[in-house]
């Protein structure tokens, strides 16, 4: 084929070719932006009139990512990624660097609590930049109307980019006039909406939340669950929230944990289809020194008029998978998917609001980026490996700890 001078073959290429190209690109973010190169090509690789770019329905699927890890930043936000081990700048717009980091799910999406007076969450698409507003308010059954809550942690039934049937729903940890309690928000609510039932508030916080088999679950600072399920009822067949606070009987080793010196973070993470409990021992002169983990089993009634009794189960190795853990985002991944990488190995961020004793230039609050790593099950107890590598993260962030970019 004979080309012009000055001309180029690649902005009118075949479908075939540009199709074939794409194909070999592994991560999501570089097909969209090939897709956004010219008209021609977003339609060759989105089809004509076929949804936005972050469909790309005529592209293979794309392979297993790992997640990312985002270090928040009010000047200099990155990432870091697990497979090539680098750090990458992460461009972000001002608003968005100054929020703070309230939860992630698959598809790229963020739960942002921005720095405005008063607070305004939103949702936010690190792959292409799209913004969902979310309420500030919680609907309070007890006629006290809408009132202003502080969302700490969320997890979502689905991805905004592929909602479900029903659609997608957030939970969340949430704070409302000093108080712990549960909130919950679908698109097309007003107000984020809580239990229907008298008892709102839980009586112990509420260390994460996970939504799993269906039902949204949330552990406190005592290891008990409390459930709640999404049902339609009423007339207009509007969404409720019921609430069930499960009879847990006390798990091994719970009166000696309370008996240690270690102060105990709490994850939920689902692994194939089984709710499971991570438990996280930081001490104050060594940080992380070990985990256990634990699964969640339902006893069998001993007669139908006696509610079912759960308790935690002691785990010794992960069967093959590994855990990334993230207040709202734990997930489980199958490590044979990935070259490289060890079974039974929990990976774990520095993610407490604790401020760094040194302030910024500016006085800023600071949070370091110093307890974190991974962990090994079946590995010498209290064999905490540095990762990412300490030359591939910042030291400390201006705003917030590290959050997962789960894609």
């Amino acid at each position: 084929m004979e080309v012009e001078p000055g001309s180029n073959v690649w902005e009118d290429a075949p479908d075939n070719i540009l199709l074939r190209v794409a194909a070999y690109l592994p991560f999501r973010l570089d097909r969209l932006r090939m897709s956004l190169v010219s008209p021609h090509w977003r339609r060759a690789l989105c089809g004509r009139g076929q949804g936005r770019p972050p469909q790309l329905p005529l592209l293979p699927p794309l392979p297993p990512v790992l997640p990312w890890l985002v270090f928040p930043n009010t000047e200099e936000p990155s990432l870091f990624c697990a497979i090539d081990r680098m750090r990458y700048p992460l461009g972000l717009s001002r608003d968005v660097r100054n929020a703070r980091f309230c939860g992630s799910c698959d598809g790229g999406w963020l739960v942002l609590a921005l720095d405005t007076r008063p607070t305004q969450y939103a949702l936010y698409n690190l792959y292409f930049g799209q913004r969902i507003p979310l309420p500030g308010g919680l609907a309070i059954p007890d006629g006290a109307g809408n009132v202003p809550l502080v969302l700490r942690a969320a997890t979502f039934t689905s991805s905004p980019t592929s909602p479900g049937p029903n659609g997608y729903m957030i939970g969340a940890i949430v704070l409302v006039c000093s108080k712990w309690c549960a909130a919950f928000w679908r698109e097309g609510l007003p107000n984020w909406i809580t239990s229907e039932s008298d008892d709102v508030w839980m009586s112990r916080p509420p260390q994460d939340v996970k939504f799993a088999g269906g039902a949204f679950f949330f552990v406190t600072a005592d290891e008990k669950i409390v459930m709640y399920v999404p049902t339609f009822a009423g007339d207009e067949n509007q969404y409720v929230m019921r609430r069930y606070d499960c009879d847990m009987l006390q798990r091994d080793g719970y009166a000696d944990d309370l008996q240690g010196n270690a102060k105990i973070a709490r994850y939920l993470v689902d692994s194939r289809g089984v709710l499971h409990m991570v438990l996280r021992y930081i001490y104050n002169n060594q940080g992380t020194a070990r985990f256990r983990v634990f699964k969640y089993q339902v006893l069998p009634q001993v007669a139908d008029d006696v509610p079912p009794t759960g308790t935690w189960l002691s785990v010794s190795e992960l069967d093959g998978q590994m855990l990334f853990l993230g207040q709202g985002c734990s997930r489980s991944i199958e490590v044979a998917q990935f070259e490289g990488f060890e079974g039974s190995t929990i990976y774990f961020p520095d993610d407490r609001f604790i401020p760094d004793p040194e302030p910024t230039v500016d006085n800023r609050r600071s949070y370091s980026f110093i307890d974190m790593g991974k962990y090994s099950l079946q590995g010498e107890q209290g064999a905490v490996q540095p990762w990412p590598p300490v030359d591939r993260r910042p030291a400390r962030s201006d705003k917030a700890p590290p959050t997962w970019w789960l894609h």
